[in-house]
This record gives structure tokens, C-alpha cells and sequence, in this order.
């Protein structure tokens, strides 16, 4: 998933437990509507909240929980509408924890985690500049709080994802966090986070936490610098929760997608639709649905799922690539008006925000659509079907190819390789795709610099490393610019300490 998409997710279930001394109660009501919050039932987290004010006034777990919900409903909906509607209830909740005695250890904790929300909610809505003093003010709050408790250990948690918020910033808006004395460090963020994730299971009193630390951390591994032992840990660890905690089905979903178990996704998502019938909607399962089922060369079944998707969604990020993705089963279906029809719904709906969605416009505005062999072995590839893959690739007339299609041929053959383990021919095309990052202004080249970084990364030649990462670093390029950039960055530190 791309850094935006990291950003967005990474805060998605901020949340307390277990707190306890003045005005702050984890109590029945408010832990049954905690529970209600992970499944997404918020009309029933609501009236649990309502019957907890009616017996304590003063609880100040209630406002922040209700925050929690705003934060929720707006995340997954995307409505700019019920946005400005609930932006204006904003300063009530924060009125209320405000009210703590500044000797609480939770008063700034919560507040720093409201902000943090708001913020996440605020660069979804296009309001950045007020989502970075947003950050900043739970940047700081959570670093005084850890100075005056050090030995509270969820300032670890909140702290650990700051870190890797800040971290993710690209480096031309570096000079901004300067001026917010804020720094960001993904590696230590993820050591701390790791540490939290430990902590969950060795103290009962944090043990409620262990949620929450699973999703961060199984959820920035996916995405930076990933270790397959690592994710399948947290493929097992996913498993063996009941599926009825919505936040880690949809982190095992995302987690299944990632690894190449397509088949295991698609159960996932028809048994947690089937499962979850007072759901608040989270249409965007309808949008990974639609995707698992075009890998899987369900066309048909692809668009229906992703015409649900386009139709009720009412946010703006991922429209574009979900019409995209029309077009491609429409153009495997060797539908070509029908095709050109999502194609160009692609330049009309949604807006270019993130990497994905940008890459559809471009694809859309250049008609840039590969031939039908390539197509079909990227979408066999992204569903982990890779012998499939090579046989398509391995059987592909390119005597006529263009250049663009030319480069794209060699970095999809690579990136087989390299999930089949075949490293030595992976390097190969990885090597021969970067040659031609001249002929192309496409990431192809750029992708291909930081895979072949990692691979040497993980056999230990760090000077090669060096040299690949600093390549991918040094290559002129739009698309997925900035988190290629950030993930070789990364590299480039590792390999450099």
C-alpha cells in the first residue's frame, strides 16, 4: 500500500484502555462500546456512551470515544459532508478531557491522539495545513507526556506511531517539520512499536492493547521494508482472532493480498460480509473485493463488485483506480466500448490524490494500456498466481514491442523471478530494466533499483546496497516518486550505519 494509504491506515484505530484515577473510567459501558467500535457498530457504541453519561457525568473516557467514533465514521466513509458536520462537534470532546487535573497521566496521552486523528482526518480533506499543526500539537503533548510518566507505556505506543508518521514526510516538507521542532525516525518507530507489541503480551494491564500494536506494526512491515517471516507472523497472529474485531479482519485481508493468497482473501471478505450485517459500510471492502476478483479472472464478478464500490462510496481516493480496474476486465472480456467507457470515467471521477489513483489518470489520459499479455501477468502477479505469470511472459511475441512496453516486459519477468526465488535471474532483469530508465518516465526503473537494494541488503553486500538504493534515489521519475523515494531512503540509512 502507498505512504498515503500507510498515513491514513496506520491511525486508523487509535484508542485507551484500562485507565483509571480521576474523572477517567474503563468501565462496562465503556469497554463493550470500545468493542463496538472495532466491529464498526457505532449506532450501538453510541447508545452504550449515552447510557454511560446518563450514571457518570464526569467520565471523561466517554468524549474521547466519542471522538473515536467521529474519527471512525469519517475515516471509512470519506463524506465530505458529514465532515463539516462533525468538525464543528470537534472542540466539545476536547473540552471535556481538557477538564482532567494536569497530574492525570492519561489527560495529555488522550488529547495528543485526538489531535493525531483529526489530523489524519484533515490531510484526507485536503485541510493540510491545519492537519500539520494538528500533528504537531500531538507530537509535542506525547513527548511531554512521556517526560513527566516515563514509565507509562502507552506513550510508547502513540510516540512509536508519530515517529513513523513524521518519518514518512517527504523531504522537501522537511524544513516544515524543522520549524515544528518534530523529527521522525520509521526504524526506531517500528523498534519501539515492536517493543509495545511485546509489552501487550507479557503485562495484563496493556494486554488490551495488543489489538491495536498487531494492526501498526503487521501494517507498516507491509509496507516498508517488508520481511516475509515477519508478515507471516502476522498472518498467524490475524488468524487466531475472531473474526468479528473488524480492524484485524481487514488487516488480514490486506495482509493475504500482500503475500500473493488471493484465494484466502476472497473467503476472508465473502465470510466477514456475511459476518457483519450491522456494519457500519466500509465500501471499501467492496473495492478490495472487486480487486481480488479480477486476479482471480472473475471479470464479470470483478466489475459488479467494483461497480458497488463507485456507486456508493462517497469519498474521492481510489475511484479512479477502481474504474481502472472496470476497464481492464472489461478489455479481458474483450469488451473494447465498454472499456473505453470505464477509461474515460477514469479522467472524470474521483480525484488524482494518491499514488494509485494518479497512476489510473495518467494510464487513461496517455492511453498508455499495455498489451493484453502484460496486463493479464500483472494481474496474475498482484494475486501471488506467479507460475501463471511466467508462462504468459515466457510466451509473449515482444519483437514489436515499444520501448515502454519493452521496459515493462523486463520488470514484470523480474518481479516474478523474485518471488519465485529465482534471485539470480531476478537481479538480471532488475539490472536490465534500470538501463532503460531513459526511455521511460514510468517507475519501472526506480522500483527496479530498490528491489535489486533489497536483495543486496539481504545477502549482506552492503556496497552494492549502497549503490542501488542511491540510483533508485538519483532517478527522475513522477509516479510513486514519493514512497519509492522513502523506502530507498530508508534503505540507503540502514545500509549506511
Amino acid at each position: 500500500m502507498k505512504k498515503q494509504a500507510i498515513i491514513f491506515f496506520f491511525i486508523f484505530f487509535v484508542s485507551s484502555h484500562f485507565l483509571s484515577g480521576q474523572n477517567v473510567s474503563f468501565n462496562t459501558n465503556c469497554q463493550q462500546a470500545y468493542k463496538q467500535i472495532l466491529a464498526l457498530h457505532l449506532d450501538s457504541a453510541g447508545s452504550l456512551l449515552s447510557q454511560e453519561t446518563k450514571s457518570d457525568t464526569g467520565n471523561a473516557y466517554v468524549p474521547y470515544l466519542e471522538n473515536y467514533i467521529s474519527f471512525v465514521s469519517l475515516f471509512v466513509s470519506q463524506d465530505r459532508a458529514l465532515y463539516n458536520e462533525l468538525k464543528s462537534s470537534k472542540s466539545k470532546y476536547f473540552n471535556e478531557v481538557e477538564k482532567l487535573d494536569d497530574t492525570c497521566r492519561y489527560k495529555k496521552w488522550m488529547l495528543g491522539n485526538m489531535h493525531l486523528q483529526w489530523a489524519v482526518l484533515k490531510i484526507m480533506f485536503g485541510d493540510y495545513i491545519s492537519a500539520a499543526f494538528e500533528v504537531n500539537s500531538a507530537y509535542h503533548l506525547i513527548e511531554d507526556n512521556t517526560r513527566e510518566f516515563p514509565d507509562f507505556q502507552l506513550n510508547n505506543l502513540s510516540l512509536s506511531v508519530l515517529k513513523i508518521i513524521v518519518g514518512l514526510v517527504p523531504q522537501q516538507y522537511n524544513w516544515f517539520l524543522g520549524l515544528l521542532s518534530m523529527k521522525g525516525d520509521i526504524e526506531k518507530g517500528k523498534k519501539q512499536l515492536d517493543g509495545f507489541l511485546s509489552v501487550t503480551k507479557s503485562d495484563s494491564l496493556y494486554a488490551p492493547y495488543y489489538y491495536e500494536a498487531l494492526f501498526y506494526s503487521a501494517f507498516i512491515e507491509m509496507n516498508i521494508h517488508p520481511d516475509q517471516k515477519k508478515l507471516s507472523y502476522f498472518i498467524n497472529e490475524a488468524e487466531s482472532i475472531n473474526n468479528d474485531v473488524t480492524l484485524i479482519t481487514f488487516l488480514q485481508i490486506n495482509l493475504l493480498m500482500r503475500t500473493g493468497e488471493n484465494q484466502k482473501a476472497l473467503d476472508l471478505i465473502r465470510s466477514m460480509e456475511s459476518a457483519n450485517q450491522n456494519m457500519y459500510p466500509f465500501f471499501y471492502i467492496n473495492y478490495l473485493h472487486g480487486e481480488c476478483l479480477l486476479r482471480a479472472r472473475r471479470f464479470e464478478e470483478s466489475i459488479d463488485e467494483l461497480d458497488l464500490f463507485t456507486t456508493y462510496f462517497r469519498g474521492e481516493n481510489y475511484i479512479k483506480d477502481a474504474w481502472r480496474k472496470k476497464a481492464w476486465a472489461a478489455f479481458m472480456l474483450q469488451d473494447t466500448l465498454l472499456y473505453h467507457e470505464y477509461m474515460e470515467a477514469v479522467i472524470l471521477k474521483g480525484a488524482p490524490k494518491i499514488d494509485i489513483d494518479q497512476e489510473a489518470l495518467t494510464e487513461a489520459e496517455n492511453e498508455q494500456l499495455l498489451g493484453k499479455d502484460l496486463l493479464l501477468s500483472r494481474i496474475l502477479f498482484d494475486g501471488g498466481y506467479y507460475s501463471d505469470a511466467l508462462q504468459i511472459l515466457n510466451e509473449t511475441d515482444t519483437s514489436n514491442f515499444s520501448d515502454e512496453e519493452k521496459v515493462s516486459f523486463k520488470y514484470r519477468v523480474a518481479r516474478v523471478y523474485h518471488q519465485m526465488k529465482y534471485i539470480e535471474k531476478a537481479k538480471k532483469f532488475y539490472k536490465t530494466t534500470i538501463d532503460f530508465s531513459e526511455v521511460t518516465d514510468n517507475y519501472y526503473a526506480a522500483n527496479a533499483a530498490l528491489k535489486l537494494g533489497e536483495i543486496y541488503e539481504a545477502e549482506g553486500n552492503l556496497s552494492s546496497a549502497k549503490d542501488a538504493y542511491a540510483t533508485c534515489l538519483n532517478m527522475d521519475y513522477k509516479q510513486y516518486r514519493n514512497s519509492i523515494h522513502s523506502r530507498a531512503r530508508e534503505g540507503l540509512k540502514r545500509v549506511s550505519e
